[in-house]
């Protein structure tokens, strides 16, 4: 019997034993109803036990779906953000070509319009990047090959019709294993070919200066021999006899020879500079009325002078030199008349600057020079040889091609940086970068008169690896009066010293020879004999020698090819300035 019916019961009858008879079919029906309410509550609790259930898991899953939502638009976010913070142009297309996506560098860098990226328009975007190639055929070629080719892989550089230049990649994009379209990546890689040129150039440059620096130092020796052998031959004759005059075409040669090894060396950097601080304007103002002289009527010359224009520390000759040079070359591409124009001014160039023409300039405070001309312009493939020795776009018999290169080598060698700028048929503009200095202006020293007469009794010690230098050396130095010991190297001149017991006033010496050099001879020989005055010779220079060490006090120097009377200018000026010195 239910529970709740026998207690009702028994507090009625005092139990269920005691109901009358008559009711028993009542209570009966009342107890069948309270088990059928218990059975049809436990099935209503577990009804809604299985719908709760079931809500928590359709509930759950809302929450899954609206998390993984979220987790896809993140991802979508990530992606766009990264596409748009990448340096590179990047266009996804479908499998026939179709673009889906791309980021706004690719539309800068084509310089895509704005409808065309708007409409999605394939057709129009690719005619838009075709107009802009310098070979739009072949860059159409490759991309069909590629759509025919889905599973490859690509790389190329593109070129345009302005100048920029463009390293393009192209990877297959596969979604499960599956290629469902292509990545394009689109780099400008326009100012790092330049700056890769730049560098190609200027170490080109750097090795043919070495080589230019060897051959002018060997040639040198060469003409030292010529000239002077050819000076004591002419010496010998009778002006009448017709072999002096030969001799004479010998000499005249072999001095045309010697101003083109100087060429060379400038280029290598290797000539010898009389540095002083100047006003630049102050050369210009002075060389200006020659430049009217050398350039024709039909030429104008306007000068633009920076009232306030810096000082540099230059040699104020080699200044006057470039400007010529440059000033000539205009005026012979303006065969039909124009204009060149001088201006200088301060410059100031940033880390993160740049200026026209700068190229690869350091930064820095600068005094520009610029000539500019109106005439017919360098060709583009010609502008980066333009610096080379023997290059030259004049025509045969018309220039040595050494002008631009001496430009350049005395520019360099000064710290400076020269570049040019050029179009066929608009002109060209060379601009000179020289450090600006602070400081008073100085001016050159005055060098010392030479001595005429040749000829003395002191003992010299004659250092030259040179055999047929060191021969002539001896022949004309002991023909007049010197008494001359002789030395191969600087080993040799060592032991020749250590065994002579007299005196030695002057060392003669070249500058590089095998094993000890010229200098390293100097400094051991002031070891032992401090006064000791010394004559460098070389092909080289006294800057030359200034980068290998310091000079001696006292010693001096003459450059290759000399003349005689030249050597004995140097020879009487040296012993002029200290006494003897005694030996061992």
């Amino acid at each position: 019997m239910h529970k709740l019916l026998a207690r009702q019961l028994r507090r009625f009858f005092g139990g269920t034993d005691t109901v009358p008879a008559e009711l028993r079919p009542f209570f009966e029906a009342v107890d069948a109803a309270y088990e059928q309410s218990d059975v049809d509550r436990a099935m209503l609790e577990h009804s809604m036990e299985m719908v709760s259930l079931e809500m928590a898991d359709r509930h759950q899953g809302l929450r899954d779906a609206i998390d993984q939502q979220h987790d896809a638009a993140n991802a979508v976010s990530l992606l766009s953000a990264t596409l748009e913070s990448t340096a590179d142009g990047i266009l996804v297309v479908d499998s026939h070509g179709k673009i889906v996506r791309f980021n706004s560098k690719f539309a800068e860098l084509w310089r895509l319009p704005e409808s065309t990226l708007a409409d999605r328009d394939d057709a129009a975007a690719i005619a838009f990047v075709l107009g802009q190639l310098s070979d739009p055929d072949a860059f159409g070629q490759r991309v069909q090959h590629l759509y025919d080719h889905p599973e490859q892989e690509s790389f190329d550089v593109l070129k345009f019709k302005d100048g920029r230049v463009f390293e393009r990649y192209s990877l297959p994009q596969r979604v499960g294993g599956v290629t469902v379209g292509r990545v394009w990546s689109f780099r400008d890689v326009t100012e790092r070919r330049k700056l890769e040129e730049q560098l190609r150039q200027s170490l080109k440059m750097e090795a043919i200066g070495l080589l230019a620096g060897g051959i002018a130092h060997d040639f040198n020796n060469l003409l030292t021999v010529i000239r002077m052998h050819a000076e004591l031959l002419t010496d010998s004759l009778d002006v009448d006899d017709q072999r002096h005059a030969e001799l004479g075409e010998v000499i005249t040669a072999a001095d045309r020879a010697t101003a083109l090894t100087r060429q060379l060396l400038a280029f290598s950097r290797k000539q010898h500079l009389q540095t002083v601080v100047f006003d630049l304007n102050q050369v210009v103002t002075s060389v200006e009325p020659m430049l009217r002289r050398l350039i024709s009527e039909d030429i104008e010359i306007s000068t633009l002078l920076d009232a306030g224009v810096g000082l540099v520390l230059a040699d104020r000759h080699q200044m006057e030199q470039v400007i010529v040079n440059l000033a000539i070359n205009a005026r012979d591409a303006m065969p039909r008349g124009g204009r060149l124009s001088i201006r200088t001014s301060n410059v100031a160039l940033l880390a993160d600057g740049a200026r026209p023409g700068a190229g690869a300039t350091p930064p820095g405070n600068y005094v520009l020079l610029a000539l500019s001309d109106t005439g017919t312009g360098i060709p583009r493939e010609h502008l980066v040889r333009i610096f080379e020795p023997f290059f030259t776009t004049k025509e045969l018999g018309k220039g040595t091609g050494l002008g631009l290169s001496t430009i350049y080598g005395i520019v360099k060698q000064l710290n400076g940086y020269i570049w040019a700028e050029s179009e066929e048929g608009a002109g060209s503009t060379f601009s000179i970068y020289l450090p600006r200095v602070t400081g008073p202006a100085t001016e050159a020293e005055v060098p010392p008169s030479p001595v005429a007469r040749l000829g003395g009794s002191e003992t010299i010690l004659v250092a030259e690896d040179e055999d047929s230098v060191r021969r002539l050396l001896i022949r004309i130095l002991s023909s007049q009066g010197y008494a001359i010991l002789s030395a191969r190297d600087g080993e040799d001149a060592l032991e020749v010293a250590a065994n002579h017991g007299g005196t030695i006033d002057l060392l003669i010496t070249d500058m590089v020879m095998p094993g000890i050099s010229g200098l390293r001879l100097a400094e051991r020989l002031r070891e032992k004999w401090p006064g000791a005055r010394v004559l460098f010779l070389s092909g080289y220079t006294e800057d030359e020698i200034g980068r290998r060490g310091v000079l001696p006090a006292g010693a001096a120097f003459l450059h290759k090819p000399f003349t005689i009377a030249a050597l004995a200018a140097a020879v009487q000026h040296v012993l002029g300035n200290v006494g003897p010195i005694e030996t061992d």
